[in-house]
């Protein structure tokens, strides 16, 4: 039996593997809601967001809660592609346009626009992971650090090899 005042058991790592995108957009939904203080994501472009429905009224809402609950929330961004994402993603863009300071959208360039992964990674100890872009194939893993830190060091390499694509003011120029 557990002391009055000893501290709660951490959660218990969990790992699943995912064969549809019905199963991945239920597990995006997962990762998303374990938030704390940073969300990374990764893909090709708009429509493959817009597909996991990055772009939905409910996901766009759970992120504005994020990122009211505290100015140091951030939600970054990395895609291969951005041309599009004002019409696939018009509230994300709105999301942009009001916490532009928390919010960035960057675009690949030299090797990281190679990467054929996708990935969304919460804080340092969660992610959903799909393995190619070509396959429906992902994996969910939560409440591990060990697991995720490889997945945070790429998307670090990522981020670190793209560029600003999008704000919030320079949309329709």
């Amino acid at each position: 039996m557990d002391e009055p005042n000893s501290p709660p058991e951490p959660p218990e790592k969990s790992y699943r593997l995912m064969e549809s995108r019905s199963e991945a957009r239920i597990a995006i939904g997962e990762v998303l809601d374990l938030a704390c203080r940073e969300i990374r994501v990764f893909d090709a472009d708009p429509a493959t967001l817009k597909d996991y429905e990055i772009g939905q009224s409910a996901r766009i809402e759970l992120l504005r809660r994020f990122l009211l609950a505290s100015r140091d929330h951030r939600l970054r961004i990395a895609l291969h592609d951005t041309r599009g994402i004002e019409i696939a993603l018009p509230r994300l863009i709105a999301l942009l346009t009001q916490f532009s300071g928390q919010v960035q959208i960057h675009r690949t360039v030299g090797q990281a626009a190679e990467a054929r992964d996708a990935m969304v990674i919460v804080d340092d100890a969660h992610y959903w992971r799909k393995l190619h872009v070509d396959h429906p194939r992902s994996v969910l893993t939560l409440h591990s650090a060990g697991d995720t830190r490889p997945f945070l060091e790429r998307f670090e390499e990522i981020w670190e090899q793209s560029e600003l694509a999008v704000t919030g003011s320079n949309l329709g120029l």
